[in-house]
């Protein structure tokens, strides 16, 4: 019987531990990365598109940053390799809500010139 829950406490502990590097490596890559927001104008629409620059793009999670950017934003948006296209200037919005997602401010770079394509 004791062997029984000591196997359980060293998952347990085995399951924590590995969850704790993945979030540590996660908050890590996101303070290092370097993120370029820019505006493009395709056809009548705009669109705020998020590059990422960073070492470690799979430790970031772009899907989530992405889902959780359009839920809180009420916008439409894609992710096509390591950039996040959002519906409409979202400039500042963006920002804002990268910074609370764990991006260093110094680090998120926003082109003011609304490219044409």
């Amino acid at each position: 019987m004791s062997g029984e829950g000591q196997g359980d406490i060293v998952d347990e502990l085995l399951s924590s531990v590995l969850g704790g590097e993945s979030t540590a490596e996660s908050e890590i890559a996101k303070e290092q990365a370097l993120v370029r927001v820019r505006v493009e104008r395709r056809k009548r629409h705009l669109v705020t598109v998020i590059e990422f620059d960073s070492s470690d793009v799979k430790a970031i999670d772009i899907n989530g940053i992405a889902k959780e950017l359009k839920r809180r934003l009420a916008a439409g948006g894609t992710v096509k390799d390591n950039v996040i296209e959002v519906q409409g200037d979202q400039r500042q919005r963006v920002k804002k809500l990268l910074v609370e997602l764990g991006f260093r401010e110094e680090n998120i770079l926003i082109d003011e010139t609304i490219v044409e394509t």
